[in-house]
């Protein structure tokens, strides 16, 4: 994953200019309504788990991001409990709580539960995912080197 090869002090930057508490705070607790909605319907939310073979002690953070990333998954939560997104979970929302993970144990020493199986599991939205939150970092270090030019 490439997202877990960034710098601390990268992250840390990143997550100070571009990831505010406020957003952070609102993806964690639409993470945690979303897997209580899932949960109620116990035989689809134990399919799903079943499909990304989670580990029995994972933090609702990880888990969310192996269910909303897996499009399979994606698609029939947003089915079955009519949610207004379009057709998918937007993979903005869990690239910034991957950095925000990343961060959480890179910068804060905060290791959560399945953080070691999400750095190794393989499937496509994961990749997109990772591939998105390594990007934005990368335009966020582009934009932090230009300068203004006066003619």
């Amino acid at each position: 994953m490439h997202t877990f090869q960034i710098s601390e002090s990268l992250l840390e930057n990143f997550k100070n200019d571009k990831l505010s508490d406020v957003r952070i705070n609102f993806l964690i607790a639409q993470a945690n309504e979303q897997l209580e909605e899932m949960a109620q319907n116990k035989e689809l939310y134990d399919s799903f788990l079943k499909k990304v073979n989670a580990p029995e002690k994972i933090d609702k953070i990880i888990l969310w991001i192996l269910l909303m990333s897996n499009e399979t998954i994606g698609s029939k939560y947003i089915r079955e409990f009519k949610k207004d997104f379009r057709k998918f979970i937007p993979v903005s929302d869990l690239a910034d709580l991957l950095l925000h993970v990343v961060y959480l144990k890179k910068v804060k020493n905060i290791e959560l539960d399945g953080l070691d199986y999400l750095l190794e599991y393989e499937e496509e939205g994961i990749e997109v995912m990772d591939q998105y939150a390594f990007t934005n970092v990368l335009l966020y270090i582009q934009r932090s080197k230009e300068a203004p030019m006066e003619f």
